[in-house]
């Protein structure tokens, strides 16, 4: 995926703001208003990237401050050991050419 960076987003504002910098604004506005989405778009991944970075990094500050004394945080050590084993598989989906299974007869009552 190409995410967009700050550089490459300031260095085509700079150069689309020279170009249109002698422009009236009657032509400026037209030109300007499909790249609003793009630009939303942009904000909106950098913002993303940025907020998931800094929870991993917080992540990654506490695992370090458990290990500083593993035996006062085991608990918080044995958390992180189960959440990052991998959760258990759903059994597969049944064959559709298979035929399909008859449901047990329910036993008959005593007479």
């Amino acid at each position: 995926m190409n995410a967009p960076t700050l550089p490459s987003l300031l260095s085509g504002l700079a150069a689309g703001s020279s170009a249109l910098a002698d422009a009236p604004w009657w032509i400026v506005i037209p030109l300007l208003l499909p790249a609003l989405p793009a630009l939303a778009s942009a904000i909106t991944t950098l913002a993303s990237a940025y907020s998931d970075n800094r929870a991993a990094a917080m992540r990654r500050r506490h695992e370090d401050r458990f290990l500083e004394d593993p035996d006062r945080h085991r608990a918080g050590l044995d958390h992180i050991a189960r959440m990052r084993q991998p959760t258990t598989t759903l059994p597969p989906p049944p064959d559709p050419a298979a035929p399909p299974q008859q449901p047990a007869e329910p036993p008959t009552p005593p007479p």
